[in-house]
């Protein structure tokens, strides 16, 4: 009886230790997070760093808000959005081309006062018309490194770390370039100064955004873009506008743009999987007609409903055909995508016009909501409208 009840005392220190340690290991993992709340990030951005390092072949040292955003950045090798695959934007991408590319690749021209680099592009337009994967794929045409920045990866609840991390960006791009700094949404992060519930920490961001990228554009040579893309250019700061020297609109397409984007699609699918689209797919005028008002991204969702659609059908037949899988029986071919899948699809697959209506209706009324548009503006979104149309 004295054994086990000594046994007993034993275990019930032992398990009292355990929970013991147990518990100051968990709180000693809340003080860590407190005094170090970029803990776990840093490790994920170290790792991300080091792989970095290894892609450009040369010792990147970064300090501790370049680590953390790290793991923003996208190597072009890795980007597998290419300019063929970007369709009914021709007369955009050739202005591109010359404008942003040429001084990319060859920046030793691109060193005068007249001859100089661009140091913004603002991609504008009704969401889904293809802004960001036009972005990624000026960047893996020009080899350039992807850094892509938002709102919340720069905003920090810690005194003067926003700054830090817009401080960063910069320095961050130019240890990487040739590099494009992407703003997706850039309303949100650079949208009008002046607002009375604008925080003040907010607005220093701005302000300390602005400051270097002016002293980027001084830096002559210097391999580094901001490109921003936005669904309301008009909730833009105008003096964010004015550093934008390169504005275009990418708006819904036309009929003849539709056709060519269906038909990128099409063929791209049919490279991935040999014979599965039908050779009566080449005139899709009809579609084109039918799909009056869709987007870039709606066109992708129409033509992905049509294939999975071909793809349920194989399926339910191929079950019909040879229930059990292990019999080792031949699988049935499955049929190409025809005009019909199309025409069925678009019963389903509706354009998104309530997000697009708003766009067009505060561009052609010229002003955004909280009141009308001051002279500065109005002139700055009429040239926006205009860049196009010249």
């Amino acid at each position: 009886m004295e054994t086990a009840a000594r046994h007993k005392r034993l275990w019930m220190e032992v398990c009292t230790q355990a929970i013991a340690i147990g518990a100051m290991i968990w709180g000693l993992k809340i003080c860590l997070a407190y005094i170090d709340p970029y803990r776990e990030q840093r490790e994920q951005a170290k790792k991300r760093a080091a792989f970095l390092k290894q892609q450009l072949g040369r010792a990147l040292e970064l300090n501790e808000f370049e680590q953390l955003l790290a793991a923003q950045v996208i190597n072009p090798e890795h980007i597998e959005v290419e300019m063929q695959d970007v369709s009914g934007l021709e007369s955009i991408v050739a202005d591109l081309e010359m404008k942003l590319l040429y001084p990319l690749m060859h920046p030793h021209l691109y060193r005068t006062t007249l001859w100089k680099q661009t140091k913004g592009v603002l991609l504008y337009g009704p969401p889904g018309t293809g802004k960001t994967m036009l972005a990624k794929a000026l960047a893996k045409q020009s080899k350039c490194f992807f850094l892509n920045i938002t709102a919340s990866s720069i905003m920090s609840k810690w005194l003067g770390d926003a700054n830090r991390l817009v401080r960063a960006v910069f320095s961050l791009a130019s240890k990487l370039e040739p590099c494009i700094i992407f703003i997706d949404e850039v309303d949100a992060m650079l949208g009008k100064r002046g607002n009375s519930s604008e925080h003040e920490a907010m607005l220093q961001v701005k302000t300390e955004f602005m400051q270097l990228w002016d002293g980027m554009e001084s830096s002559r040579g210097q391999r580094v873009v901001v490109m921003g893309a936005t669904n309301r250019p008009w909730m833009v700061d105008e003096a964010v506008l004015r550093r934008f020297t390169l504005m275009y609109e990418i708006g819904l397409p036309n009929k003849a743009q539709r056709k060519a984007i269906l038909l990128g699609y099409l063929r791209k699918h049919n490279q991935e999987v040999p014979n599965s689209v039908a050779e009566e797919l080449i005139a899709l005028d009809r579609i084109a007609d039918m799909a009056e008002g869709f987007s870039g991204s709606d066109l992708l969702e129409l033509c992905s409903q049509a294939a999975q659609g071909v793809l349920a059908e194989h399926l339910q037949q191929q079950q019909s055909a040879d229930p059990l899988p292990s019999s080792g029986r031949q699988s049935l071919s499955m049929r190409p995508l025809c005009m019909a899948d199309l025409e069925g699809a678009l019963q389903h697959v509706r354009p998104s016009l309530h997000r697009a209506d708003e766009y067009n209706k505060v561009m052609a009324s010229g002003g955004g909501s909280g009141g009308p548009l001051s002279t500065d503006m109005a002139s700055m979104l009429a040239f926006l409208m205009q860049q196009m149309r010249g």
